[in-house]
């Protein structure tokens, strides 16, 4: 694993160069590059010992209101990936990593967040269509065995997990119930994508539970930094589209949907994902004990009544590797 953040602060060091991490994006663009270039022929150097390397980057980064690129093409060409992949995480999430780092502190709001993490996506995104290579999102608490599969095990079956997160009696019970059936698939030998590991969601129970406490700010992470009311009610909307949006794309990535539904009410977001899928050519299997709708049954595929009839269907038809 070659991590070029990391290896650009050492190579400086090595150079003389005294950057501190809060400057080192301050740096003029030839600076910049001329580390990077510097880091990328270590890497080429090195990467010949290994049959397989993993090279960690940002695309792109959102420094003083404004975006720059994060790579070099020339070095792109030279070590020509065989996969491209962001590693996505939740807004809070990262913006309390990003407050527990001096060179971040107190820089990008929520919204500024949101807009970074969705360029990195989408310029990884169009770096790989170019060089007509696979893309993928991961969330970042999946388990390395995601990105595992996705490089080296081709015939492990990409899989959407659909479950409904509102209107449940015991939403608690319920989620671990769902996260030992994905677990299950797991070891099934499936790729699954579950799009609740990012938990974006987080944000809007959090200013919901503020607004209901009469509170005006979030105090979040172990420095105790803090969110206002006001920052998390700006980014609502846009938090909303990049959840259905991401979700769709993670339904793209994947050969087929898993829905999992556990409540006797009918979910829009899972019946818009199912409707997503359907439509753009997946088969949509369905673990459902009822009481059926005819919409919910005009988009399924197939509808189980238990966990095992499923995972039998799966084994008939050949869509599992354990």
């Amino acid at each position: 694993l070659f991590s070029v953040g990391s290896m650009m602060f050492e190579t400086a060091r090595k150079l003389g160069m005294n950057i501190s991490e809060d400057k080192i994006l301050d740096l003029s663009p030839s600076s910049l590059n001329f580390l990077r270039a510097t880091v990328f022929e270590q890497i080429i150097r090195e990467a010949e010992d290994y049959e397989n390397i993993v090279i960690s980057t940002h695309a792109c980064f959102r420094w003083k209101k404004h975006v720059f690129q994060a790579f070099d093409f020339h070095y792109l060409n030279e070590l020509s990936p065989d996969i491209f992949v962001t590693i996505s995480d939740s807004v809070l999430s990262i913006k309390r990593r990003l407050e527990s780092s001096l060179q971040w502190r107190g820089r990008l709001t929520l919204k500024d967040i949101l807009v970074w993490r969705d360029e990195e996506i989408l310029l990884t995104k169009s770096i790989a269509d170019y060089r007509g290579k696979p893309f993928y999102i991961i969330p970042s608490p999946s388990p390395g065995e995601t990105l595992f599969n996705l490089a080296f095990k081709p015939d492990s079956r990409k899989v959407y997990l659909s479950y409904p997160i509102t209107h449940l009696e015991d939403k608690e019970a319920s989620l671990a119930n769902k996260d030992v059936f994905k677990e299950k698939l797991r070891k099934l030998g499936l790729t699954v994508f579950d799009p609740g590991e990012i938990e974006d969601a987080l944000l809007l129970e959090k200013l919901k539970e503020l607004k209901n406490s009469g509170g005006d700010k979030l105090i979040i992470g172990s420095n105790g930094f803090e969110i206002s009311v006001r920052e998390m009610e700006e980014v609502v909307e846009d938090l909303l589209d990049q959840i259905v949006a991401r979700d769709y794309q993670l339904i793209d990535q994947s050969d087929f949907l898993i829905v999992y539904y556990f409540s006797p009410i009918m979910s829009p977001g899972v019946l818009s994902e199912m409707n997503y899928g359907f439509s753009n050519n997946k088969k949509v299997l369905v673990v459902f004990q009822g009481p059926e709708s005819p919409f919910f049954n005009y988009y399924s595929t197939r509808i189980f009544k238990t966990e095992e009839e499923l995972i039998d269907f799966l084994r008939k038809e050949r869509l599992i590797t354990e």
